[in-house]
């Protein structure tokens, strides 16, 4: 069997679009999929060089789209697939991934809980020490974040300059594979990190993350914080509420971070209007139909648009960021040079 390629797997489960929005200088580069970019150059480049073989089994962390974006690649490319999770990864997609022929190990843990990661990443562990499995390590393999250069490369082509680049962050493949190869034409883009409260990827201890699909209670290696021009921290009616808004003002149903991008992203732009401000969408809504976008489950939650900040509160240490949404000029400096040892 021919071995798919990129575009043959982009175009059939991530087609990739750069969607003007309002106000006129704002666009967002719309992947539905984001993951199956690092999951397919993963694993091409492991069965490239040998690292992968035709019988190794795959191994993953994830509770989100890099679960569902190693399924779809490993399924074309007929390798085993271990995926271990959480219960942030609802039954749907739970569903859709062995549907691909993975195995899904959940951890006992609630999805919230602050070492979840630990959790799932010591069941892992345990697993390759019985199995030889390989291990994928989208938090630490440079293929994640060097995936990004076809997406960087259709964003200029069809948004032309970009000012400012707005991105959740993970495993920081996305914000700084992006923004690597963006500021290759503009070096002085401003990069725009989003995190959530209870994250350490800036500087918080771990703690409760009611808001998943971004931050981390590990630091990744994809994540270079000297990449980063200014942070910002929103908890979960924030994004909730933005995943709303961002369906009702332009049409796009997608996810809570998706809608976080959408609400930073407008921000600025309307606060700049010169500068051409892009947001990156990673998910759709398939996810969150049963609960961000069904009222009865907002409403037993407490999730309520009153509630929800309608801007940033400027602080001035990460410790400081604490509830709603706040921001922190993070001016590219290391984690060690904002909070120390």
């Amino acid at each position: 069997m021919m071995a798919p390629s990129l575009f043959d797997t982009i175009d059939a489960h991530a087609p990739l679009k750069i969607v003007p929005l309002r106000p006129e200088n704002l666009a967002a580069i719309d992947f539905r999929v984001m993951k199956v970019f690092p999951a397919f150059n993963i694993i091409e480049s492991g069965l490239r060089d040998g690292a992968i073989g035709p019988d190794t089994t795959i191994v993953e962390t994830s509770s989100g789209t890099m679960a569902l974006g190693l399924a779809i690649v490993c399924m074309q490319f007929s390798l085993k697939l271990h995926i271990f999770g959480d219960r942030a990864i609802e039954p749907p997609l739970k569903r859709t991934i062995e549907e691909l022929g993975a195995e899904v190990h959940l951890v006992e843990a609630t999805a919230s809980d602050a070492n979840v990661q630990q959790l799932r990443k010591k069941a892992l562990l345990d697993f390759m020490d019985r199995t030889g499995a390989t291990w994928s390590r989208q938090y630490d393999n440079l293929g994640n974040r060097f995936s990004y250069a076809r997406p960087a490369e259709e964003a200029i082509r069809h948004f032309g300059k970009i000012d400012v680049l707005v991105a959740t962050v993970g495993s920081g493949g996305s914000s700084c594979g992006l923004a690597h190869y963006c500021r290759a034409f503009f070096p002085e883009m401003k990069l725009i990190g989003i995190d959530t409260f209870g994250s350490v990827l800036f500087g918080q201890p771990a703690s409760r993350r009611d808001l998943r699909g971004l931050g981390n209670s590990i630091l990744p290696g994809n994540l270079l914080h000297e990449a980063f021009d200014e942070i910002h921290w929103l908890g979960a009616n924030e994004a909730y509420q933005a995943a709303h808004r961002l369906h009702r003002e332009t049409s796009l149903k997608r996810g809570p971070t998706s809608g976080a991008a959408y609400l930073v992203a407008k921000w600025y732009a309307q606060r700049f209007t010169k500068s051409k401000v892009l947001a990156v969408f990673p998910d759709d809504s398939s996810r969150y139909e049963h609960n961000v976008y069904h009222p009865t489950w907002m409403r037993a939650n407490g999730y309520q648009a009153a509630l929800a900040a309608t801007g940033p509160v400027l602080v001035r240490h990460p410790l400081h960021a604490d509830s709603g949404w706040c921001r922190f000029n993070w001016s590219r400096r290391s984690l060690t040079d904002v909070v120390g040892d």
